[in-house]
């Protein structure tokens, strides 16, 4: 006997074994469409969670710099801030008077 002639059969039970095992699957999900609803809200809320963590960094960090911001400028006294042009004005006025 072909060889050919066992091949056959094997592949043609194998397809209908893969199309009934697919079929039942199937005819389980239509049975309880919750179930895939659920598992699509787990895995959403999972994707959730797993972003939740870099957005929190984020989100502290403008904090963190505007309290560190408000510490430095209650601490020291102000400087008065005397610019370049103020400064030539007064070295002018000085070279004047002299």
């Amino acid at each position: 006997m072909d060889p050919l002639w066992l091949v056959i059969p094997a592949a043609v039970a194998l397809f209908l074994a893969r199309t009934a095992i697919i079929a039942r699957k199937l005819k389980i999900a239509a049975s309880n469409p919750t179930l895939v609803d659920t598992r699509a809200f787990r895995d959403a809320r999972e994707g959730l969670r797993a972003h939740r963590a870099p957005l929190d960094e984020a989100v502290a960090a403008p904090k963190g710099q505007l309290e560190a911001a408000k510490r430095l400028s209650r601490s020291a006294p102000r400087a008065r801030v005397v610019s370049r042009v103020a400064r030539m004005v007064e070295d002018a006025g000085h070279e004047r008077g002299a």
